[in-house]
């Protein structure tokens, strides 16, 4: 079982993500990395389409995400939307949620070309969303990004 540590990110949804970059830069002094295309929504085992854009705080960990809302996604209520946090297992790990009564949401692939989900989204009873990213797939290209390196 991983243990959650506030090492990793909280994830919001926004309606305009330069707009909220821009406020949050100012309200806070957060600098922020180059926006990117996350990976496509997986639901029921079928792409549903494009992943929102997205962006990282600099500053960190604990890092900020946001992520642009899509109508229609797991990613279309503004707001809170998830935890973050690294599985070893991931397809392990979202089996376990299951079976404890988070129900699957949704899961998403990491990276382009890859068919396999890397990423699962799991629902408390009040509403928050679990995030699983399978460090194996995951972790490289998020590490790459953090630093900057990628884009």
């Amino acid at each position: 079982m991983p243990v959650v540590v506030p090492d990793y990110h909280l994830g919001v949804v926004v309606t305009d993500l330069d707009r909220a970059m821009a406020e949050l830069t100012g309200l806070l002094g957060v600098r922020w990395l180059s926006p990117v295309r996350s990976g496509n929504q997986i639901t029921d085992g079928r792409p549903t389409g494009d992943g929102p854009m997205m962006t990282f705080s600099a500053q960190g960990p604990p890092y900020l995400e946001l992520l642009e809302l899509v109508p229609g996604s797991i990613w279309s209520t503004p707001g809170l939307h998830h935890v973050g946090y690294w599985a070893a297992d991931a397809p392990a790990e979202s089996a376990r949620l299951a079976e404890a009564g988070s129900p699957l949401e949704a899961a998403a692939v990491v990276l382009a070309g890859d068919t396999e989900p890397g990423v699962f989204y799991h629902r408390t009873t009040d509403g928050l969303l679990l995030e699983l990213v399978e460090m194996g797939r995951g972790g490289p290209a998020l590490a790459h990004y953090l630093s900057g390196a990628g884009g």
